[in-house]
């Protein structure tokens, strides 16, 4: 073997392919030889794609099976008993579908544990999140916000979604912060203040409602009925829980009620998007809607403390302002904001979004509208605002006012984070740091908990036994249940039950009204009515 030859190994190892001509005259190295020395080498590198091609493959593989059940760095694996959704993929769970239909998440979650092979609790993964097993029967939703209430709480989970915003708020706590400003709440809403609010400010502000709609008729302009609610309860929970006169319905809409829509909506994202603090990042508005809100709550207390509005010794404001913490010292203005914050949410949004599909309901169930307005005529007679006394008289109104939150209830899901292993009582595993969640939107439109649940019947709540709390959801249930139901009701037939009298009302465009993805269940896209003086 000649010098040349033994070049060729080394050469061939190191992966150097030179042209066939320069390792000719180099080496003096036949054909035979040139050609020997890239098959060679062809053969070197082809191996080492293979074994990398294999290593991939391998891994792939391996994660494909591991994740095959749960998305891809789930925090908890649940039980392989418990199904998954049926927009499950393994990879990336039900993400891709939740995100592909976010605004109609509700009605994608109410197919899947609507469907009639469900049994007893489905899985909603997604990649790098806590999993949500959502269950749908009475005892079980009894059981997590009721009977075992200690272990199923808001959590970190929440609150790593919500604090820029709700801060310490009721919505946002656990524990003793939750129980003070519960017991603080509960002091206003009272039978005897209901019947002050609705002879004072409810009346004063539906005799606004009624000056802008009659404006609107006269100019021929169409209106947002959306927008106008959402304004209106604003104006009355702002002056019953504040003392302060917001003006909205008169004055205009001010700049922060735009940032507390947004910034509902960004929380909602938040919690079926894994990667929302990026999200968040890349979001123009969220720095400016987070400075509004804060912004708004603070100086509504500023305000009271330097006797801007004087308010009265019984409204909210001044409730949490006597409150100390447990070292006794006095609530700051920041952590007294919180509440301005969460309370007002609470006021506004729940009623006035109950109220917008009540509307778009009715317009879809003309025979359930002449009979509420046959009701209202009745017991009305000549008067165009119902008195206090007379809104316990309205049945039909108060049963379209049920209805329409059993279908759509404003708070539409719900999920509480497990704090111990636990068995609920159907028998499914809840393993530590998984979210129990429940869906009231689905369990409105359950055919085994209502007859013809899909269909629009208010006579279902004429008769004398009505469903538990853990059937009908929509106000939740167990010691978080709303305190502020029954108000919520009284002040939802007084306004409805006004508007009814006072006008009729088409909605343009009904193929146009969609939900929208957020904390509540608001429009998407408003709903806008042509609204005529009846007669």
């Amino acid at each position: 073997m000649d010098e040349n030859t033994e070049l060729l190994p080394s050469f061939v190892v190191q992966g150097r392919l030179l042209p066939c001509d320069t390792v000719r005259k180099t080496f003096k190295t036949p054909d035979w030889k040139v050609a020997t020395m890239v098959s060679n080498n062809w053969i070197e590198k082809s191996k080492d794609a293979y074994y990398v091609g294999a290593a991939v493959i391998g891994l792939a593989s391996a994660v494909y099976w591991y994740y095959k059940d749960d998305a891809i760095g789930a925090m908890v694996r649940v039980d392989k008993s418990v199904p998954r959704f049926k927009i499950h993929n393994p990879i990336f769970g039900g993400l891709l579908a939740m995100l592909k239909n976010v605004d109609e998440s509700g009605n994608l979650i109410s197919d899947e544990i609507n469907d009639p092979g469900f049994d007893k609790a489905k899985v909603l993964t997604i990649p790098f999140a806590e999993p949500t097993i959502f269950v749908n029967d009475p005892e079980s939703v009894e059981y997590i916000t009721s009977t075992n209430f200690d272990n199923y709480v808001k959590g970190d989970y929440t609150k790593a979604r919500m604090t820029d915003v709700l801060g310490n708020g009721i919505f946002n706590t656990d524990g003793h912060d939750w129980f003070t400003q519960r017991k603080l709440a509960a002091k206003i809403l009272t039978n005897r203040n209901f019947k002050v609010n609705i002879e004072t400010v409810f009346t004063d502000n539906i005799q606004i409602f009624i000056n802008v709609l009659n404006q609107a008729v006269q100019e021929g302009q169409d209106v947002d009925m959306h927008s106008l609610f959402h304004r209106y309860f604003m104006d009355s929970f702002g002056e019953i829980a504040y003392g302060i006169e917001m003006g909205s319905l008169s004055k205009g809409i001010p700049n922060y009620v735009a940032s507390f829509d947004r910034s509902q909506s960004t929380m909602g994202d938040r919690f079926i998007n894994p990667f929302y603090r990026l999200a968040d990042m890349l979001n123009p508005f969220l720095k400016t809607d987070v400075k509004l809100i804060r912004e708004f709550g603070r100086k509504v207390v500023e305000d009271r403390k330097n006797g801007v509005h004087a308010g009265n010794k019984s409204d909210l404001l001044s409730l949490f302002m006597e409150q100390r913490n447990e070292d006794g010292t006095e609530l700051s203005t920041d952590e007294l904001a919180d509440h301005v914050i969460n309370f007002i949410l609470a006021g506004r949004d729940t009623t006035s979004q109950a109220l917008s599909w009540t509307l778009y309901c009715l317009y879809e169930n003309p025979a359930a509208k002449a009979a509420l307005v046959k009701e209202i005529d009745e017991i009305l007679g000549s008067q165009l605002i119902p008195e206090y006394d007379q809104i316990k008289k309205l049945k039909y109104a108060t049963a379209v006012f049920k209805e329409t939150l059993r279908l759509y209830p404003s708070v539409p899901r719900e999920g509480k984070l497990a704090l111990n292993n636990d068995v609920l009582p159907n028998g499914v595993k809840i393993p530590k740091g998984a979210i129990v969640g429940f869906c009231p939107y689905a369990m409105g439109r359950s055919e085994k908990l209502w007859e013809n649940a899909s269909a629009y019947k208010p006579e279902r709540w004429l008769n004398s036994k009505q469903p538990s709390n853990y059937v009908y959801t929509a106000f939740m249930c167990g010691p978080r249940i709303c305190l502020g139901k029954n108000l919520a009701e009284l002040q939802g037939v007084f306004t409805l039950v006004s508007i009814l009298k006072n006008f009729d009302f088409e909605i343009l465009d009904p193929l146009v009204v969609k939900q929208k993805m957020s904390l509540t269940l608001p429009m998407k896209n408003g709903l806008m009515c042509k609204i005529t003086k009846r007669k």
